[in-house]
């Protein structure tokens, strides 16, 4: 029985914003357990015949604009973490500093159970070391992590979605951001992230 009454959806985007800086980005959807059902259902309704989730880089811009105009009505509570920093190859020791701003952050809001949309296995197993290692830190041990894959969990497309239009923001296209503006409850940089 979860402990608490919302579940944290989490996806991740990694984005080039010059010759020598990248960001990433994690993204959670915070939905109430017994609103799960429903969102999950109209978030389906949204993919066209055929395609197996939403996904921003994949939309054209009529559909992102219903896409977003959708989700906002559906007012998920959501927060972003990001991390910018030189350009980097690999950037798992980014996405290591994000996941630890969002743990912590979920443990204030008391959510504790999170879904994070699933990579490879070596991946996914990274992942699950560094949560044990962030407990084995102080992290409070009442998170926990699942993975599933996007096309299986409907409710991991609103980060994505999300994330995306943070993207498109900061590439000069406000309009998407704007419209899931109310639904961001928090949006900050890890510790460490350098000045923009």
């Amino acid at each position: 029985m979860p402990l608490s009454p919302f579940r944290a959806f989490v996806d991740e985007s990694s984005a080039v914003r010059s010759d020598t800086r990248q960001e990433y980005l994690i993204g959670a959807a915070l939905i109430p357990l017994e609103a799960c059902d429903e969102i999950r259902e109209q978030l389906r309704s949204l993919a066209l015949p055929g395609q197996v989730k939403l996904h921003w880089t994949d939309e054209s811009e009529s559909r992102r604009r219903a896409i977003v105009s959708r989700i906002s009505e559906l007012a998920p509570m959501t927060v972003v973490v990001t991390h910018l920093s030189e350009r980097v190859k690999k950037n798992e020791r980014c996405r290591r500093k994000c996941l630890e701003a969002l743990y912590h952050d979920m443990v204030g809001m008391e959510v504790f159970d999170l879904l994070l949309e699933d990579r490879s296995p070596s991946q996914n197993s990274r992942d699950r070391e560094h949560i044990v290692a962030l407990q084995g830190q102080g992290l409070d041990s009442r998170v926990r992590i699942a993975h599933q894959r996007g096309g299986d969990e409907p409710l991991l497309w609103i980060a994505d979605v999300l994330l995306g239009a943070i993207n498109s923001a900061a590439l000069g296209e406000p309009a998407h951001l704007e419209t899931l503006q109310e639904t961001l409850m928090l949006r900050r940089g890890t510790v460490d992230s350098l000045e923009s």
